[in-house]
């Protein structure tokens, strides 16, 4: 009974410090986002500087969009306005399971939410965009012997004729 007892605390040890490293040890990225809204809720700041964490801050301007990559699910953000000289700290949680967030400062500075959002990066195959087959051209390989160029697929190519 004492080892099954012992054994089970073990296992529950092992368990919840399998969750605490997920959770702390996990690496994001945080895109950083200065652009107006496209319905024009909000618009871009003109010139910040932003430090999330205990990273290096950096300027920011409208149309501007820069990533941080961070460790665990919280963090905090300063941001520093140009104009007005002030300073907007905030604290924040990377959802669960996201691996890229958008963080949009004109939103956050402008109090709407949410002001991040999942980010995933779309791929489309460029068989599909150009509906199949694409014509191939011929390309030029260098010069011969001669300075002439030579082409792809043209016998004076081959290495067998030099």
């Amino acid at each position: 009974m004492k080892k099954t007892l012992i054994r089970s605390a073990l296992v529950l040890l092992y368990v919840l410090l399998l969750v605490l490293m997920l959770v702390t040890g996990k690496r994001h990225t945080i895109l950083i986002d200065n652009k107006d809204a496209a319905d024009g809720a909000y618009e871009a700041i003109n010139g910040m500087s932003v430090q999330i964490d205990n990273l290096e801050s950096a300027e920011y301007y409208p149309g501007d969009r820069d990533k941080a990559l961070v460790k665990g699910q919280r963090h905090r953000i300063k941001i520093e306005l140009f104009d007005d000289e002030k300073v907007i700290e905030r604290e924040f949680r990377v959802p669960f399971g996201q691996d890229m967030v958008l963080l949009s400062v004109p939103k956050l500075v402008a109090g709407i939410e949410p002001f991040i959002e999942p980010f995933t990066v779309k791929l489309e195959q460029a068989s599909q965009e150009s509906g199949g087959v694409q014509e191939q051209e011929h390309q030029q390989f260098g010069t011969d012997a001669e300075g002439l160029p030579l082409e792809s697929g043209s016998p004076s190519a081959s290495p067998s004729q030099q």
